[in-house]
């Protein structure tokens, strides 16, 4: 059945993007015939052009679907495959180097070809930046830790921010043969950057 299918590959409350649905052989006009079947029945929600997903149901009515969800399946991982990640201010938010909260969330990702594009999902704005060079499960790590250094300013960082700079290293698990092998796909800037901050004593 296929809503079964849609719920066994997806789960509830997970973005689901029509251009990803293959079902046995059925044709395109079909999906779409059965998607609107189910919609109209109310068992999926359309959240925006070309995405669905199934609700959960809850004490206060169905479940909405997370933009941010969205925005992370569509440009950073699918679960399996890892082909983004957060950069920019973003990133400094993430990793406590920042207080200042975002009004948008920066990737940078191999799904982006144009250098640098403002999307809207829902409520939510993102800014994808096309990748320097093919992000993947086993570089990511080390492209966003490249990505941080490129944006830091180490002189005016207090003892706490230097302290959370050496838990996110730490947690990353970046070595340093990682670190020299994707230091050429960034400006000069990022590794001086590494070095004044002593981030690259905390490499793995």
């Amino acid at each position: 059945m296929f809503s079964e299918y849609l719920k066994e590959k997806h789960g509830y409350s997970e973005p689901i993007y029509v251009e990803d649905i293959k079902y046995k052989s059925y044709s395109r006009a079909w999906i779409f015939l059965e998607l609107k079947k189910l919609v109209d029945s109310g068992e999926l929600k359309r959240f925006c052009k070309g995405i669905y997903y199934f609700p959960e149901k809850t004490p206060w009515g169905d479940s909405k679907l997370n933009p941010r969800k969205v925005i992370e399946r569509r440009f950073i991982s699918d679960g399996d495959e890892v082909y983004g990640y957060i950069a920019g201010l973003s990133l400094l938010n993430m990793t406590a180097l920042s207080t200042q909260v975002p009004n948008l969330i920066e990737i940078v990702t191999n799904k982006e070809t144009t250098r640098v594009r403002d999307i809207m999902v829902g409520n939510l704005c993102a800014r994808a930046r096309r990748s320097r060079t093919a992000i993947t499960k086993e570089n990511a790590s080390t492209l966003q830790l490249l990505d941080l250094m490129n944006i830091i300013t180490p002189s005016d960082m207090d003892e706490t921010e230097q302290f959370m700079l050496r838990k996110y290293i730490k947690a990353s698990g970046v070595t340093r043969n990682n670190v020299m092998r994707y230091a050429r796909f960034f400006p000069a800037k990022a590794m001086k950057n590494m070095m004044e901050s002593g981030a690259a004593y905390e490499l793995a």
